[in-house]
């Protein structure tokens, strides 16, 4: 039987989860983070979080910087 995973993401540090809205969604079939209509606010370093449920182990990732580009 595969693990169940579940990927969440933090902004900038732990515990500030990144909250799903109308802007923000997390894949949990790939793991990605989308954002949508990035603004301001958004900069800064995000960290997947996978979690396996059977086992409750949990992995983070690398911090990703997001920069905000005037293009």
């Amino acid at each position: 039987m595969l693990p169940e995973l579940t990927y969440a993401w933090i902004f900038n540090e732990y515990p500030s989860f990144v909250h799903q809205d109308n802007r923000r969604f997390v894949s949990q079939e790939t793991g990605n983070l989308y954002i949508a209509k990035v603004e301001a606010s958004d900069v800064g370093n995000y960290t997947c979080v996978v979690t396996n449920t059977v086992t409750n182990s949990r992995v983070l990732g690398p911090p990703t910087p997001l920069i905000l580009r005037n293009d």
